[in-house]
């Protein structure tokens, strides 16, 4: 087992919880109480102890949080600790933090507000290995992020080690645990007997010919097309992994990795693209696909919106989540994307017209839209000062469990005081009251200054009716990988993201025969694809 696995299979074994974590019995007897007050949402303070002195920067840094306000009170009776907010402009957090920690100072917890960062505060002795035994202070924080990903989803975490060791730790953004999907134009469809949304390739390719060469919308023209640059990440999702972020020659052009006997790779590589590349090119060839696909969809505005789709140019389209799709729910609110195909066909109604369908599923029963991930690239580390003191180590510990396993934390530094700064409404959600709506306002009162930790349950019962559409209507989904800087990707990788653009377009547009797929990967390889995996992979311990 290389040392990543070694690694992986700890971290995943706490964290996720893959197996059951096991110990010898006098750990167990020693360790009863105070997983017996974790359990029952008490905390380990001391009564009558000096209060732990704690450097917190392990937040979003609106605003300098009131050291005297209610909610910073509360959590410091909690936890019998002395708070210290670092405050970091968050509009220069790399030049001002940085400046901070050359001087020699740093706090005992800190937001890593990109992963990238790990390896340099890791060189200046400042990040501490994340250990198993801290791991194993936070059960219900490991339970909890099993709770929304699979427990085989190494994905998000790969960015985080360090010459194979762990340095920081994430929790999830539920909303990006959910699949991009797709909105079908159903009147088209029923107007060739296709009663459901396709869910094969077979399905897919029946409707999109249909949509580009049967006049759906009837006006005698050649006008329509099956799909264009939106709907293509599921194609590709239906023989693997994505390859890029979207097919278009403008814009951010991500190349998503995969993994693959548990190492990095390119997804742009691997085989069975070349065969979803032929299957667009035969599209394109034959006029289904938009041959203005590379200018995109959207036009301008919300960058949600398809003007191609909301105009009837297409009949199918992609890229954006469920909610953004949501028609009037009992709130009153609607999805941003919904209203605007609203406004542009006023006489379109929900299901009839419009509605929402999952992935494809490919001939080898592979399937999966384009996922953000339910981890970005942030999160927060332990410092080695805060080592220093083993009391001050346990109760930052304990703040994270008590917000992953107490309501009553959670909605605390959420939401604050209830009646002062949020209310309950009579559907059962927490709205945060004016002013503290806004985050600079809610952080100087101290809103979201400790809210470190994760729950879904929780955050699902304060918000009820938005997931509860996106969960009707979840898809499959390749979730990115994220992966460590690495020196090889800073010097060739915004060059293989053009050039990777550029071949796929040129294949999909009958530019170049299929076959140049493999003179591409050659390419991309000696360009410096091989060398940046090769670091990346080093730098995680394989």
């Amino acid at each position: 087992m290389t040392s990543f696995k070694k690694m992986t299979a700890i971290f995943l074994i706490l964290v996720m919880g893959i197996v059951s974590m096991s110990g010898c019995a006098k750990e167990q007897k020693a360790d009863t109480n105070k997983t017996a007050k974790q359990n029952n949402g008490e905390t380990k303070k001391e009564k009558n102890s000096t209060p732990i002195k704690i450097d917190w920067l392990a937040y979003n840094c609106y605003a300098q949080p009131d050291k005297n306000s209610e909610i910073v009170k509360k959590m410091e009776e909690k936890f019998n600790a002395d708070f210290n907010f670092w405050f970091v402009d968050d509009q220069r957090w790399d030049e001002v933090l940085g400046v901070k920690l050359a001087g020699g100072d740093m706090p005992d917890i800190m937001r890593i507000k990109n992963t990238a960062n790990i390896s340099n505060y890791v060189k200046q002795g400042i990040l501490a290995e994340i250990t198993p035994e801290m791991l194993a202070q936070l059960p219900k924080f490991n339970k909890n992020i099993e709770s929304v990903i699979p427990a085989d989803d190494k994905s998000g975490f790969k960015d985080c080690y360090y010459n194979g060791k762990l340095y920081a730790i994430k929790y999830p953004i539920i909303s990006g645990s959910y699949p991009t999907i797709l909105v079908w134009r159903t009147d088209w469809l029923k107007k060739y007997g296709i009663d459901k949304v396709p869910t094969t390739l077979d399905e897919f390719e029946d409707a999109i010919y249909k949509f580009a060469l049967e006049d759906p919308d009837g006006n005698n023209k050649k006008d329509t097309f099956g799909l264009s640059n939106t709907v293509m990440n599921a194609v590709f999702g239906a023989f693997g992994p994505i390859p890029l972020k979207e097919f278009r020659g403008t814009g951010t052009q991500n190349l998503f990795y995969t993994i693959i006997n548990d190492r990095v790779e390119f997804a742009c590589v691997q085989p069975e693209m070349k065969d979803a590349l032929a299957k667009l090119s035969k599209w394109y060839k034959d006029g289904v696909i938009d041959p203005e696909f590379i200018t995109g969809e959207n036009k301008g505005g919300y960058w949600a919106v398809s003007q191609d789709f909301e105009n009837g140019k297409v009949g199918v389209t992609g890229m954006c989540l469920a909610s953004h799709w949501q028609p009037p729910n009992d709130d009153g609110k609607v999805g941003s994307v919904y209203d605007s195909f609203m406004k542009v066909n006023p006489d379109a109604k929900w299901k009839d017209t419009v509605y929402i369908g999952g992935a494809i599923k490919g001939p080898k029963g592979k399937a999966g839209t384009h996922c953000w991930g339910a981890f970005s690239s942030a999160g927060f580390a332990i410092t080695t000062k805060a080592l220093e003191d083993p009391k001050k180590l346990d109760t930052i510990l304990n703040i994270i469990e008590q917000n992953s396993s107490d309501f009553d934390t959670y909605v605390l530094n959420r939401y604050g005081i209830e009646g002062k700064h949020h209310k309950i409404n009579d559907k059962g959600i927490y709205e945060k009251m004016d002013p503290y709506n806004d985050l600079v306002e809610g952080g100087k009162v101290g809103i979201d200054a400790l809210s470190i930790g994760f729950n879904s349950d929780f955050e699902k019962k304060a918000a009820p009716t938005k997931y509860t559409f996106l969960d009707k209507f979840k898809t499959e989904g390749y979730s990115d990988v994220l992966v460590p800087s690495t020196k090889a990707a800073e010097q060739y990788l915004t060059d293989l993201k053009t050039f990777t653009l550029n071949a796929y377009i040129k294949i999909i547009t009958g530019e170049e025969d299929i076959d140049y797929f493999d003179t591409f990967v050659k390419e991309f390889n000696k360009l410096g694809g091989k060398q940046i995996i090769e670091e990346i992979n080093s730098s995680i311990g394989n």
